[in-house]
C-alpha cells in the first residue's frame, strides 16, 4: 500500500555485448529510460581502460537500420492482412536466437510463396464484389420491369443508370424543380448506403444534365460489354461469371491457408524480433559510448535489482552495475496496492498520479470513498443488487467490478445500521436489524445522522490535512508543512473554527473564547506568516506591502475554505436521508392503489430508479468530495508512469 521503492541502475559493459545486452534488458520487462541522458565521459575513459583491448569501431545508424525494419514490416503486413493474421509477441522464438538474418530470411521464402497468390486472390475478390454489386443494380432493373434495349433505341431521349449516396439524394431533391429530366429510384445498396437512379432526360438538355447529376457526386453504372442485353440476361451472365470467380478463389485460398498454424508462427517470429529490433534501435541511440564500452541508464524497481543482475551476467562477464537512489531525478511512479485496494488506483489515476515522494493516496481515497457511499446509500438490498452486479462485471472488467463490489459491501454494512431493505424499514418489516432503532427519517435519528456526518468529515479532513503535512516533511519543505495553505497551521485554524462553533451550543464545557483565541492566533499567523519565516531566516525586509496584500487575501480563502470544509459534509447525511425520503414517496404511491401488482410494480420501479440514478448521483457526490474537498489538502498528482519497455506495447508494425 504504498509507491514502489525504485533505483536508477547504472549499466557499463563492451561494446562487444551491447546488442545482445539491451535486447535481454528489453525482454526483461522492468527498464524504465530516463528522459535525458548525462554526458560522464571522465567515468567512461575509466571504464575503457579496464578493458585491455583496441578501441572498437562499431557503426550504428538508426535511420538505415529503421528504413530496412520499415521495408520488412511492410512485407510482413501484407501478408498478415492478406492471411488475417493478428500479430503476437513470441518470446520463445527469441529465446531460440531467431536474428533478424532469420527473420529477413523466412520472410522473402514467405513474400515469394504467398505474396502472388494474395495479391492474385485480391484482384479477383475485388472484381467479384464489382461484380455482385452490378448484379444488384441488374436486379433492380429487372424488378422493375425495365427494358433497357427500348431505351437505347429512344431517338430524342437519352438515360444513365446510378447511384447517389443518402447524403447526396437530399442535395437532389432540392434541386428537383431545376432538373428537366425523369429521376426515379429502382433499388438500393443498404451495405454502401446508396440509392440506385434510372435518370431520362431530353436529348438535347444532355450537357446540363450531366452538370447537375455531377454536382450531387453521381455515380454513372456502365455495363460492361460482354453483359449487355435485357435484365434477365445480364442477371444470368453476371451470377456465371461470379460463380468462376468463386471457384478460383476456393483454389487459391486453399494455397494460402494451408499450412495457417505454420506460417502464423513464422509471422508471429519474425514480427517479435521487428519489434525487438525496433526497441533496441531505439534504445541504441540513448546509449553513450567509449571507445570500448557503453553506458546506460534506466530505472527499475528495487526489488529487482538481483533479477537484473542474473540477466547481464548470463550474457557477459565484462560489466559494471551501479544502483543509485533518487536524488536530483524523481523516478516514475509505480503504485502497489494490495486486493483490497487495488480497483481504487483508477480513481486516484483519473485525478493524476502521485509523484514518487509523494503518500500514494489509494487506500485512504477507498476508506474513505467507501465510508461516504455506504452512509449515503445505505441499504441491504440495493447493496446486495450492487454487489452481484460487480461480481458480474468483474468478468469483463475488474476494475470496475471491483469498485462495485466494494461499494455495495458498504451499503450493505449500513443497511444494517439504518434498518433498511429495499427501501422498506422496520415500520414495514419488523423483523430487520436496525441500529439506530428505526428510520432515518425519524425525528430522534434525523439530527444525530447529520451531526455523525460533520464529524465523519472533520475526521476525513483531519486526515487528510495530516497527509499533507507528511508529504512536507517527506519533501523536506517545513516551511511549507507548518505555514503552507494546508499546513500546521491552517489546521489549527480549522480546528479552531470547528471547536469554536461547538462550544458555542455548550456541547463541551470549554468558554468558546479559548478557541476564538486561538482561531485569532492562527489566522495573524497566517496572514503574517512571510513576516515570521523572514524573521526566523533572517531575511530583509521582514515584510513588504505586497506580501501582505497577498497574505491578507490568502487569510480570507482560508477562513472561507474552512467554513466551506465545515459545512460541505452535511451533504453526507442529507443524501443519507434522501435516500430514505425518495423510496418513502414510492411507497406512498403504492398505497394509493389496491392492486397487489401495482404495488409490487411501483415498489420495483422506484428501486429501479433509486438503483440507476441516485446511485450514480452519491457516487459523483464521493468523487466531488474526494477530489474537491480532500485531494487539495495532500495530494498533487505530478507524478509519471512507470512504463518499461515491453513489446508489443506499439501495435502497430515498424
Amino acid at each position: 500500500m504504498a509507491i514502489e521503492k525504485m533505483v536508477m541502475l547504472n549499466l557499463v559493459a563492451s561494446q562487444l555485448d551491447e546488442q545482445r545486452v539491451l535486447e535481454h534488458l528489453i525482454l526483461s520487462g522492468k527498464v524504465h529510460e530516463p528522459a535525458e541522458m548525462y554526458d560522464n565521459n571522465f567515468a567512461i575513459h575509466e571504464y575503457d581502460a579496464m578493458l585491455h583491448q583496441e578501441s572498437l569501431h562499431i557503426e550504428f545508424s538508426k535511420d538505415k537500420i529503421l528504413s530496412q525494419l520499415s521495408k520488412m514490416s511492410n512485407q510482413l503486413e501484407r501478408i498478415m492482412d492478406g492471411m488475417n493474421i493478428t500479430p503476437e509477441i513470441n518470446y520463445e522464438a527469441i529465446k531460440d536466437n531467431y536474428d533478424l538474418t532469420q527473420a529477413q530470411s523466412d520472410l522473402t521464402d514467405m513474400v515469394s510463396q504467398y505474396q502472388g497468390c494474395i495479391d492474385q486472390y485480391r484482384d479477383i475478390e475485388k472484381n467479384q464484389k464489382d461484380l455482385i454489386r452490378l448484379q444488384t443494380i441488374a436486379r433492380s432493373i429487372k424488378k422493375e420491369h425495365i427494358d433497357l434495349e427500348q431505351l437505347r433505341n429512344l431517338s430524342n431521349f437519352g438515360f444513365q443508370i446510378g447511384v447517389l449516396s443518402y447524403d447526396h439524394k437530399v442535395e437532389l431533391k432540392r434541386n428537383y424543380e431545376n432538373i428537366s429530366a425523369i429521376v426515379t429510384k429502382i433499388g438500393e445498396l443498404p451495405d454502401e448506403q446508396e440509392d440506385i437512379y434510372l435518370v431520362l432526360y431530353p436529348t438535347k438538355l444532355k450537357v446540363e444534365t450531366k452538370q447537375l447529376l455531377k454536382s450531387v457526386n453521381w455515380q454513372r453504372i456502365r455495363i460492361p460489354q460482354e453483359f449487355l442485353g435485357d435484365a434477365k440476361y445480364i442477371d444470368g451472365a453476371l451470377q456465371k461469371r461470379i460463380d468462376m470467380l468463386d471457384t478460383q478463389m476456393s483454389g487459391i485460398s486453399n494455397i494460402i491457408f494451408n499450412n495457417l498454424a505454420t506460417t502464423q508462427d513464422t509471422c508471429n517470429k519474425i514480427y517479435t524480433r521487428l519489434e525487438l529490433e525496433r526497441h533496441v534501435s531505439e534504445l541504441r541511440s540513448k546509449v553513450q559510448h567509449g571507445s570500448n564500452v557503453f553506458v546506460i541508464r534506466g530505472w527499475i524497481p528495487e526489488k529487482d535489482k538481483a533479477y537484473m543482475e542474473e540477466v547481464i551476467a548470463g550474457i557477459t562477464d565484462k560489466y559494471v552495475i551501479t544502483y543509485k537512489e533518487p536524488q536530483e531525478d524523481l523516478p516514475p511512479t509505480l503504485l502497489k496496492n494490495n486486493w483490497l485496494f487495488k480497483p481504487f488506483e483508477l480513481i486516484v489515476k483519473m485525478y493524476g498520479l502521485p509523484s514518487y515522494n509523494e503518500v500514494d493516496p489509494t487506500p485512504f481515497l477507498a476508506l474513505s470513498i467507501c465510508l461516504t457511499f455506504g452512509i449515503m446509500f445505505g441499504d441491504i438490498g440495493q447493496g446486495f443488487v450492487y454487489f452481484l452486479a460487480g461480481l458480474f462485471i468483474n468478468k469483463k472488467n475488474e476494475i470496475a467490478g471491483g469498485i462495485l463490489t466494494r461499494l455495495g459491501a458498504c451499503s450493505m454494512v449500513f443497511g444494517v445500521v439504518y434498518g433498511s431493505l429495499f427501501g422498506l424499514e422496520q415500520h414495514q418489516l419488523h423483523w430487520l436489524p436496525s441500529l439506530i432503532g428505526g428510520s432515518p427519517l425519524d425525528v430522534e435519528n434525523i439530527m444525530p445522522i447529520l451531526i455523525a456526518s460533520v464529524v465523519v468529515g472533520v475526521v476525513l479532513l483531519s486526515i487528510s490535512y495530516f497527509l499533507g503535512i507528511a508529504n512536507s516533511i517527506k519533501n523536506r519543505d517545513i516551511v511549507h508543512g507548518i505555514f503552507g495553505k494546508h499546513g500546521v497551521v491552517s489546521y489549527i485554524f480549522y480546528l479552531s473554527l470547528i471547536f469554536t462553533l461547538v462550544a458555542l451550543t455548550g456541547v463541551i464545557p470549554v468558554p468558546y473564547y479559548v478557541f476564538a483565541a486561538i482561531l485569532v492566533i492562527s489566522l495573524l499567523i497566517i496572514v503574517f506568516q512571510e513576516a515570521i519565516i523572514n524573521l526566523i531566516q533572517g531575511n530583509r525586509p521582514i515584510i513588504s506591502g505586497e506580501h501582505l496584500i497577498e497574505s491578507g487575501f490568502e487569510g480570507l480563502e482560508t477562513l472561507l475554505a474552512a467554513l466551506s470544509n465545515a459545512i460541505s459534509f452535511i451533504r453526507i447525511g442529507a443524501f443519507a436521508l434522501n435516500h430514505a425520503g425518495l423510496f418513502m414517496a414510492f411507497l406512498i404511491m403504492s398505497e394509493m392503489t389496491s392492486s397487489i401488482i401495482l404495488k409490487l410494480l411501483v415498489l420495483f420501479l422506484g428501486n429501479v430508479l433509486i438503483l440507476s440514478l441516485e446511485g450514480l448521483i452519491v457516487f459523483i457526490q464521493c468523487l466531488r468530495l474526494q477530489y474537491y474537498e480532500m485531494f487539495n489538502k495532500y495530494f498533487g498528482g505530478d507524478g509519471y508512469r512507470y512504463d518499461p519497455i515491453i513489446l508489443g506495447h506499439n501495435s502497430e508494425l515498424v
